[in-house]
């Protein structure tokens, strides 16, 4: 006598695949979780990357943007020097660009100061009231310039001496550097063409 074969999964069975079943989709979702993870933190290393090259061009910008006048065309009575220390440059300028500070062609008088802040050290734009962070900095950042990039100095002022204001009228350049806490910034300014300053009231 032969007896009938039953169909199907016994309990222990069952059991058997239900645990398989489970310990494979642990092991999927703990890689998934690991892979976005992993994904998050290199997008956000990405966007930080992007907002720190954003803040880089935009401080090469404002050094360019600087109105720097030839020595003899400087009038002490109508125009403000370029001052520049350590842990702050003073300068007018005329924005080439938009950035973070300004709008293209805004003109006025700015600040780059290196201040502390409750996140730590950091490169701040004023404009007034307005102070915008930049970058951040360490407890080392400072500006330096130099007027032939060979010799450099921790202040600077656009203002002539008495005997630069004997010279004949000549261009007038400064390599500003900004030593950040992750970037270290060289750029330079420069007035230009020396005949566009000549003033019409001036016989120079």
């Amino acid at each position: 006598m032969q007896t009938a074969r039953r169909a199907g999964f016994s309990l222990i069975e069952a059991l058997v695949v239900l645990a398989i079943g489970g310990m494979a989709l642990a092991i999927i979702f703990s890689i998934g979780i690991k892979a976005g993870d992993t994904g998050f933190s290199l997008g956000r290393r990405a966007m930080d990357a992007a907002d720190l090259d954003v803040s880089v061009n935009d401080v090469r910008v404002i050094f360019r943007s600087m109105v720097l006048l030839p020595a003899r065309a400087f009038k002490a009575d109508v125009d403000r020097p370029v001052i520049g220390s350590a842990d702050e440059l003073e300068m007018d300028v005329v924005m080439e660009r938009a950035n973070q500070c300004a709008p293209q062609g805004w003109a006025g008088r700015l600040k780059l100061r290196i201040e502390s802040s409750p996140e730590g050290r950091a490169l701040f734009c004023i404009l007034g009231t307005r102070r915008i962070k930049l970058l951040p900095a360490s407890a080392k950042s400072s500006f330096s310039y130099s007027t032939d990039r060979t010799s450099w100095s921790s202040n600077f002022t656009s203002a002539p001496s008495r005997n630069q204001g004997l010279e004949e009228l000549k261009a007038a350049s400064v390599w500003i550097r900004f030593n950040g806490a992750s970037v270290d910034i060289v750029e330079m300014a420069s007035s230009g063409r020396p005949e566009a300053w000549i003033r019409a009231d001036e016989g120079l």
